[in-house]
């Protein structure tokens, strides 16, 4: 399927992003943005002329689960293949996450089910990112990639 011929998926917050700079992605559309931050940083992927080569979700790594002692399977959000000021090249792996996802939550001020819940919750998916991100580095490193984590923070 054509990047050129897809329609926008309402189902996504960020939407599907239409590349001006077709031959620098790197592979088939549609390059689905599940969040604003997403898109915003295929923006930049698409015009930053350093930026030779880029992909959303471009390869699958396996990573184990310390929560559920299972080994699941994550697709990065975006590679990147730059040339630096020195002129040499350089690949990412490039993990958009909302920063409140990185830091060990607060506990709850009331111990009420909803509170405890929530917290519980915040805390498994810090635990699943941390396992994720142990993956992701190892990954990157036994190919000579570098594995960074973008938050809201640094995509503004």
């Amino acid at each position: 399927m054509s990047i050129k011929n897809l329609k926008p998926d309402k189902r996504y917050n960020g939407g599907i992003y239409y590349p001006a700079n077709i031959d620098k992605y790197i592979g088939d559309g549609p390059i689905i943005c599940r969040s604003s931050w997403e898109k915003k940083y295929c923006m930049y992927c698409d015009n930053n002329d350093l930026i030779l080569k880029w992909s959303s979700e471009p390869f699958k790594i396996k990573f184990y689960n310390i929560l559920t002692k299972k080994e699941h399977t994550y697709y990065p959000d975006f590679y990147i293949k730059i040339k630096k000021d020195d002129g040499s090249i350089k690949e990412y792996i490039i993990e958009i996450k909302p920063a409140i996802q990185l830091v060990k939550p607060t506990p709850p001020k009331r111990n009420s089910v909803k509170a405890l819940s929530n917290y519980k919750y915040l805390y498994e998916i810090v635990i699943k990112n941390y396992c994720k991100a142990k993956a992701a580095k190892e990954y990157a490193s036994e190919r000579n990639m570098e594995y960074i984590i973008l938050t809201e923070n640094s995509i503004k």
